[in-house]
């Protein structure tokens, strides 16, 4: 099963690395960008990063920059 770290960084500058499997990350996207602390404006950039260092998903100042609707088309 693949793993991922999730790089969080406050507001404050301050910064915390979660590590997710494929199960448990949807659920930690959706706490970091509209939960309670998102809300409050307390987070500041949410960088998913999978086994290869490749960037998967890039939240920042409450806006999702990576990946963008271009990148989500088939």
């Amino acid at each position: 099963m693949e793993t991922f770290n999730v790089h969080v960084e406050f507001e404050d500058g301050s910064r915390v690395v979660e590590s997710h499997t494929e199960m448990t990350l949807p659920s930690a996207i959706a706490r970091l960008t509209r939960g309670p602390a998102a809300v409050a404006d307390l987070i500041h950039e949410v960088k998913v990063v999978d086994m290869l260092d490749c960037t998967n998903f890039l939240f920042r100042n409450g806006k999702i920059i990576f990946p963008t609707r271009k990148d989500l088309a088939i």
